[in-house]
């Protein structure tokens, strides 16, 4: 039942000692140390066999000398241990002993005690606000009338060593005083017509157990000659004082092998003697030596741990009557407080996990202005009353009302605590620190709340572990309302469900035969509205979605370069914005030549950088620039704004390139990494409109609720957006995709069409001048009737004017399609996958761009087409791919090809080659070489320009090199 603690030795340099303690169990308040002078002040007790006359003990007890002659609780009677956990024991008792020798009329001391430190065990709360308390100058005027305020006895024996007799025992009455600020108790008695004070103190620099420290007069003090010196104390309390909780017993139950540790249920002893405290350098009670400890034997752990109770519940203001705002939420767990008498009383709470519902999020708002408080600013485990936290880094207020405070509460403020990770799971990236203390009773609680947000949808769960073993009956928080609140309400009516647990220190960790379960918590709150007004959704698909689009160049001239821009823009309370497509107006287009791609490495490099980093030393090269982004993120009236960068990339899915938008998440002081957002621009082949499309905006990262409001962004890399040269009324296109019924899944969102009309200006004043030359190639053969030459055109275009809308070439009566040459067609779908079969190729074609560094190049096929003869398909490969089409036909016995739809971008240079030979399509109906031949050619312009040739002469290069020959010949001659 017992074990022993004693220190072989004392002070350094003071010499040996004989020093000894009797620790017991909870049962008996658990003893510890005492620290002697030279001589030893504390009896010495044999570790083996203790007796109620060792120097040490302090216990819980259910009996306490009754009547007259009994026995009073000690180490003798085990029957009379209160054992209960939890529980308020009837009397609790601390006795000491000093050191003595055999006197001429009974013992004497053989030192003077000058101090005594009592170390409650932790969790033993001594509850001041159980009864009255007496003010320090009634008491000091006359104790007799504190007699409301009276907690206890204290019985002291003295002797005096000149006369060598005994003196005592004396009885005192021990009172509950109004203690000194700064000061969290104070009792008192008088001895021998001295006011000795129990002074209370509280380490709540450490695990925040109780402790008394009491200055030891001489026992009588009328001469010197006959001065007394303390012999014996024994101090008795009563544990049901007042309202019968005035000492409760801890609520621990960790189990046998803690209880063997023999340090949970100690209570310890320090003291010193007057000679002892006149060493120099000797300062009580840090330079008393620590105690040695032993093993505390089987069967003294707590009792009855599995009947304590425990019914902790939660309970959640939202602070906003409308979703998706700032709110100012409120958290209050109560633990309800059991009356006194031979009750047991609620567990002390040793860990509690709060979760919010899902939607309530933090708030991106928040972190406009904001700063962290570092740990060491913060001061845990120091022993401050105020941290040293930036007033900038205050969120909201704590209030915590605890049974053992007489009187207010303990009040503070919570701090956003330094981030410490970038993994949102891990409680490290979102931490708050509670401080609230009491300066007028001089103790203070410092807790750490670690956050874990989930990843995917913001939902917050905060965990406080190892809370001090001090009961609470409220614990509040209050976190600040207003623009910056650091949550955000939910994003329907509700009910919005809170959850979590709460385990109380009598929750056993090692056995589980004994020790309450952890407690579930659950509350509900609804919302009645709406931002703006209106009533509230009632489901997420429920919730509306219009968000506002606009996008266009800064500029509207026809053919000129000029900076875009996309805004788009969503109200509190709509779904989330979780992407968009944007068709372009046909001829919206940009240069890419000279742009350098930033690869999938580099941007995968980026989603994995940190934001600070990112922005120091960008992943992607800067001559992959192209704009810039500005995304605004939070509820409220004043949303975070981050800016963040557009880069061009390479192919990505499907689409042959795409744009990169890659911004630094950095919220104020945190910094949660870098979101990168690709977009991939789809060309289409026939008409080189760009159609953008994002991929899923987050609407969570790094555990934050987005909330986004806004995004920017602005293409405004030098020459890189061109403006199409058509004078057609046109419009930029989109659909937005809301949050929907589920924002984390894909098949729940919701669309949204928006368009923005746009027509350039002065697109009259774009000139149309092209040049055309058409040409036959072979030899004689190929020139006589029936040959088959080779067709070769070659366009050029004047930088500047307006592109091509449609052009259309006749060829002369001397050429006719052979159709006996028409063979294999490509189909549609071994076109679209690039697997034309070779027969199918009639010739080749190339085109120059200033807006591509490297030209488009490609077979020309013949493709099926939906009336007699088939087109004609030049597939231009490169950068991006590019399917010119012609209409083949015949017009009044001359072949006529259309090609009704070219792209409006800027061409440089076009060159159309058909094979000649056995492939070829074109058949001469006379020889080539007799007379010339003209085509006829009529081109418009995307402004509506026309340029017409009646006259376009078909050149044969057999014919020509002959003339050259003939002419050589005549000028021989």
């Amino acid at each position: 039942m017992f074990s022993w603690r004693g220190n072989p030795t004392g002070p350094s340099g003071l010499g040996t000692t004989a020093i000894s303690v009797l620790a017991v169990t909870i049962s008996f308040l658990v003893p510890s140390t005492a620290l002697a002078d030279t001589a030893g002040i504390i009896a010495p007790s044999d570790p083996h066999n203790p007796q109620v006359d060792s120097g040490w003990q302090a216990g819980t007890c259910n009996a306490e000398t009754p009547e007259p002659g009994a026995e009073t609780c000690s180490v003798d009677t085990p029957d009379q241990f209160f054992e209960d956990a939890a529980a308020h024991p009837q009397w609790g008792f601390t006795q000491f002993i000093i050191k003595n020798t055999p006197g001429t009329l009974g013992p004497l001391p053989v030192g003077e005690a000058k101090d005594v430190l009592v170390d409650l065990p932790v969790g033993l709360s001594v509850n001041p606000g159980a009864t009255d308390r007496c003010a320090i100058a009634t008491f000091e005027l006359n104790a007799s009338l504190c007699a409301t305020a009276a907690v206890g006895t204290a019985k002291v024996t003295g002797a005096a060593p000149i006369l060598g007799a005994p003196v005592g025992p004396l009885e005192t009455t021990v009172y509950n005083l109004v203690p000194k600020p700064g000061q969290p108790a104070r009792f008192g008695l008088n001895l021998a017509g001295n006011n000795v004070y129990l002074e209370a103190n509280l380490a709540y620099e450490s695990d925040y157990h109780e402790s008394f420290s009491i200055a030891l007069p001489p026992l009588v003090s009328l001469e010197p000659l006959f001065a007394g010196l303390l012999l014996n104390n024994r101090l008795v309390f009563d544990g049901r004082s007042g309202d019968g909780t005035f000492i409760t017993t801890p609520s621990t139950c960790l189990g046998e092998a803690f209880v063997r540790s023999g340090s949970i249920y100690s209570t310890y002893l320090l003291a010193a003697s007057v000679s002892e405290e006149k060493q120099a350098g000797y300062v009580f009670p840090q330079s008393a030596n620590p105690p040695f400890e032993s093993p505390i034997p089987p069967g003294t752990e707590p009792k009855n741990c599995n009947t304590i109770p425990y019914q902790p519940k939660v309970q959640v203001q939202p602070g906003a009557t409308a979703t998706n705002s700032p709110a100012g939420t409120g958290v209050e767990i109560t633990v309800p407080h059991i009356p006194g008498g031979g009750n047991q009383d609620s567990s002390v709470t040793k860990a509690a996990t709060v979760t919010l519902p899902v939607g309530m999020g933090i708030n991106p708002s928040a972190a406009n202005g904001l700063q962290t408080c570092t740990d060491a600013q913060f001061g845990k485990g120091t022993r401050s009353l105020s941290s040293g936290c930036p007033p900038q880094s205050k969120i909201g207020t704590a209030t915590i009302e605890s049974p053992p405070l007489p009187e207010g509460n303990l009040s503070g403020n919570v701090y956003v605590g330094q981030q410490l990770s970038r993994d949102p799971t891990s409680g490290n990236e979102y931490r708050i620190f509670i401080e609230a203390g009491s300066a007028r009773y001089g103790i203070v609680a410092r807790l750490i709340g670690n956050v874990v947000a989930n990843p995917l949808t913001g939902q917050l769960s905060t965990t406080i572990s190892d809370t001090p073993q001090v009961p609470f009956s409220s614990f509040k928080l209050a976190f600040d309302p207003g623009a910056r609140a650091v949550l955000s309400s939910p994003p329907t009516c509700g009910p919005n469900a809170t959850a979590g647990s709460m385990v109380p220190w009598s929750t056993q960790a090692i056995a589980p035969w004994t020790g309450a379960k952890p407690a579930p918590l659950g509350s509900q709150f609804s919302l009645s509205g709406y931002p703006g007004g209106g009533a509230c959704p009632k489901t997420m698909a429920a919730r509306p979605f219009a968000p506002a689009f606009g996008a266009g160049p800064k500029s509207n001239k026809a053919g000129a370069f000029s900076p875009v821009s996309i805004h788009l823009a969503r109200p509190d309370g709509q779904q989330e914005l979780k992407g968009a497509e944007i068709t372009l107006p046909p001829g919206m287009t940009g240069k890419l030549a000279g742009i350098q791609y930033c690869k999938a490495a580099e941007l995968a490099a980026a989603a994995a950088s940190a934001g600070k980093a990112e922005v120091a030393d960008p992943s992607c090269p800067d001559k992959s620039l192209v704009g810039s982004a500005t995304v605004a993120a939070g509820t409220g009236p004043a949303p975070l704004t981050i800016a963040g960068k557009v880069f061009l990339s390479g192919p990505y899915h499907g689409a042959p390139l795409s744009l990169a938008v890659v911004t630094p998440a950095t919220a104020g002081p945190f910094d949660l990494g870098t979101v990168v957002v690709r977009v991939a621009l789809f060309v289409d082949p026939e008409t080189a409109q760009v159609r953008a499309v994002s991929d899923p905006i987050p609407d969570v990262f790094g555990g934050t609720q987005l909330s986004v409001r806004t995004v920017d962004i602005s293409l405004d890399r030098k020459q890189f957006t061109l403006n199409p040269t058509s004078c057609d009324p046109l419009a930029i296109a989109t659909t937005l995709r809301g949050g929907g019924a589920d924002p984390t899944n894909p098949a729940a969102f919701s669309a949204f069409a928006a368009s923005v009309p746009f027509q350039t200006s002065a697109c009259e004043a774009l000139e149309f001048k092209p040049k055309l030359t058409t040409r036959l190639f072979g030899g004689r053969k190929a020139a006589r009737r029936s040959g088959h030459p080779k067709f070769q055109a070659v366009l050029t275009a004047r930088e500047g004017d307006a592109n091509i809308r449609r052009a259309a070439v006749t060829l002369p009566h001397s050429e006719f399609l052979d159709q006996g040459h028409i063979g294999t067609v490509c189909v549609k779908a071994k076109l679209a996958a690039h697997d034309c079969p070779a027969r199918s190729i009639y010739g080749y074609a190339r085109a120059e761009t200033p807006l591509l560094d490297d030209e488009l190049a490609g077979p020309v096929y013949l493709v099926p087409s939906d009336h007699g003869l088939p087109d004609l398909l030049a597939d231009l490969r490169g950068q991006v791919d590019i399917q010119l089409r012609g209409v083949i036909s015949s017009a009044r016995a001359r072949i006529k090809t259309v090609f009704q739809a070219v792209p409006d971008v800027p061409v440089s240079k076009f060159v159309l080659t058909m094979k000649g030979g056995k492939k070829g399509l074109l058949e001469n109906s006379r020889n080539l070489c007799a007379g010339p031949a003209f085509s006829f050619v009529n081109f418009k312009a995307q402004n509506g320009k026309q340029w017409k040739k009646k006259k376009l002469p078909l050149r044969m290069s057999a014919c020509t090199k002959k003339k050259k020959t003939q002419g050589r010949k005549q000028g021989q001659d």
